[in-house]
């Protein structure tokens, strides 16, 4: 594996460059060799860095072999890395010095309308408006075709591959494009031309070791699909990590199906104000996030006395964050509502007191099954 040690801090965020170890590389090719078997096909890496995807031994580990594909092109914005996968890579390897992201068409890519395409590779993310590492980012740091245009320059790349008409996409990106509605909705038309058929989750943390947060990333299998898929069809995916973990967003209930999420000053009336909570996102927010607050501000909900319960029950399921797998990081907070009523009193003073009965614990054990990670608080 090559890494991006010729940039800088800042120029990794700008141009989202993780470099991809060995062992991912060689799970993208598995994946889509299960799909794929013909010679006929162009494969293009459209941000190939130093070339990680399109070395010969990564191709023919998983079972291809050198001739597999009849054109293999790798494209990228940074003229250092380029010069790096020149001299580590086949002689038949195509490389170009491209912007991926400005007038994206194949002639573009130096393909024909006829040939046959797979898309592989590690395309960056980066939410540019993001406050992480916000003062590092540089807003308007590459040109960005119109239609392209998204603050995370991994959806970006996304909306481009279906402007290639690829027949297969294989690539990493982070799992929030996918189980969030409105990075969903972003996508476009992606998810009318695409279809996910097989998955694998991993951490963030295999990237970016030193990160005080992680996340989870998937390596997805897309096929071209007149039909699409829509967000249902999402939410009922069975999802599979590393791990041989199993899941799906429908195999669970979620707190935002009973409560305020957001700001409610407008639909709460002074007098039935109980408490004050802090906006709630998913539960990657939940670990940095505070839950009930003393002051109003901005992101302040208002808890009336009917749904002070259920804001108990999320300030103490911040408790057991350390049992909830990275996988699960994007999602809302989870519940079982009938369970939760039966133990209402329980979550109500665990919240206040902060003592956690052996009825909870078992409560939570119970709501995430096969999930639960055994680890000390």
């Amino acid at each position: 594996m090559t890494k991006p040690t010729h940039l800088s801090t800042q120029e990794k965020i700008n141009l989202g460059s993780f470099y991809t170890a060995d062992f991912l590389v060689n799970a993208v090719y598995i994946m889509f060799k299960k799909y794929v078997d013909s010679k006929d096909y162009v494969l293009l890496d459209s941000s190939c860095g130093s070339g990680n995807f399109l070395q010969s031994q990564a191709i023919i580990k998983s079972g291809f072999t050198k001739d597999s594909f009849s054109k293999i092109i790798g494209t990228d914005i940074d003229k250092t890395a380029l010069h790096i996968a020149k001299r580590t890579l086949d002689s038949k390897v195509i490389l170009l010095h491209k912007n991926a992201l400005h007038n994206v068409t194949r002639e573009h890519f130096s393909i024909a309308q006829t040939d046959r395409l797979i898309i592989i590779g590690n395309p960056p993310y980066n939410d540019r408006t993001s406050i992480v590492q916000n003062h590092l980012k540089n807003k308007e740091s590459i040109q960005i075709d119109s239609a392209l245009q998204h603050r995370d320059i991994g959806i970006s790349f996304l909306r481009s591959y279906e402007r290639l008409k690829a027949d297969f996409i294989c690539v990493l990106h982070p799992l929030s494009y996918l189980i969030k509605r409105a990075n969903f909705s972003a996508l476009k038309d992606f998810v009318k031309a695409y279809k996910l058929i097989d998955s694998t989750i991993i951490s963030s943390q295999i990237f970016c070791k030193d990160s005080k947060g992680y996340f989870p990333i998937i390596i997805a299998l897309y096929k071209r699909d007149n039909k699409g898929m829509d967000y249902e069809y999402i939410c009922n995916f069975k999802f599979k990590t590393i791990n041989e973990k199993e899941f799906s967003l429908k195999g669970f209930d979620y707190i935002g199906n009973y409560i305020d999420k957001y700001p409610n000053k407008k639909r709460v009336v002074s007098s039935k104000i109980k408490a004050m909570f802090y906006t709630m996102r998913d539960i990657n927010a939940l670990r940095r996030s505070k839950t009930f607050i003393n002051k109003e501000n901005s992101n302040t909900i208002f808890v009336t006395q009917e749904k002070y319960s259920l804001y108990c029950y999320v300030n103490v399921f911040k408790l057991f964050l350390p049992h909830i797998p990275y996988y699960f990081g994007n999602c809302e907070v989870m519940i079982n509502f009938q369970q939760f009523k039966a133990l209402e009193s329980h979550f109500i003073q665990a919240s206040e007191s902060k003592i956690l009965s052996p009825e909870i614990s078992q409560y939570f054990r119970d709501l995430l099954g096969v999930h639960y990670e055994n680890t000390t608080m």
